[in-house]
């Protein structure tokens, strides 16, 4: 067995996020935004807890947990947490 403490990537007034290897775990708070952006690698989006504003390539939606994501390399994305959310990004490493 083997026990390891997690490490915290980022922490701001939005909430904080933890490196869990390939996986990134998100708690954010309500109101918060990740703003407009885009990754260069295939990304999956795992809303675990909540309810969010996904605003994909300029089209909006109100997703609600529990709920996956996929999108592709490149695709421009927002989302703004409606509600306290727990978000997980799977993109490879």
């Amino acid at each position: 067995m083997s026990i390891q403490s997690i490490k915290t990537m980022q922490a701001d007034e939005r909430g904080f996020m933890l490196d869990c290897d390939k996986l990134r775990c998100l708690f954010r708070k309500k109101g918060s935004i990740s703003g407009n952006h885009s990754h260069e690698v295939n990304e999956i989006l795992y809303l675990i807890q909540g309810e969010a504003e996904l605003t994909v390539d300029g089209e909006t939606e109100t997703i609600v947990a529990p709920v996956r994501v996929d999108l592709p390399a490149g695709t421009w994305h927002t989302v703004v947490a409606l509600t306290d959310i727990i978000l997980l990004e799977d993109r490879p490493l």
